[in-house]
């Protein structure tokens, strides 16, 4: 093998990693195509409040471990160098994150109209089970309550505000007379 290809091929951008989706609704399954199609899945929960449980199990033994909360995201980090990482962070907690390690299938929950958007990442190493199950529980109350101020205002404050900042605007455009 050429020693030029080898150093090209090092430098490259890494390959798409092997991510089996499976849809709940229709019972489909896909390979991940790339990156950009994972973030434009993951990226419906920016801005929302989710549910998570993250679990784990030992196939042979008896021992279990789950850890629930709920948070608003704030963004995602997908980052695919030697494996793929997936980084959620709490849009009002810098110190709460949820990193999920190399996936081997995420499960699209579709099915159920009305319930809210979720997934489950799952992967399996060592003889160990682990899942990270996110469900949308609608916009942050924050974003809301920001978006819709504006609508708490009635057609005449709004005139009354719009002409407050015209005469404000004309009185500051006229020229100073001189001394």
């Amino acid at each position: 093998m050429p020693r030029a290809w080898w150093r090209r091929a090092k430098f490259s951008e890494p390959a798409a990693p092997f991510l089996k989706i499976i849809y709940t609704r229709g019972n489909r399954t896909e390979t991940l195509a790339s990156i950009a199609t994972l973030r434009k899945i993951l990226n419906r929960f920016v801005a929302h409040r989710v549910f998570y449980e993250v679990s784990s199990r030992n196939k042979r033994g008896h021992e279990f471990f789950s850890a629930k909360n709920a948070f608003v995201v704030g963004s995602i980090e997908i980052a695919n160098r030697d494996y793929l990482t997936i980084t959620i962070f709490d849009a009002n907690n810098s110190a709460h994150s949820i990193e999920i390690l190399n996936p081997a299938a995420m499960r699209i929950y579709d099915d159920t109209l009305g319930k809210g958007f979720a997934v489950s990442f799952l992967s399996e190493s060592a003889g160990v089970e682990s899942r990270c199950y996110l469900r949308d529980e609608g916009e942050d109350g924050d974003a809301i309550q920001s978006r819709c101020e504006l609508e708490k205002i009635t057609l005449p404050q709004l005139f009354e505000y719009l002409e407050e900042i015209r005469t404000v605007d004309a009185i500051s455009a006229k020229p100073n007379p001189g001394p």
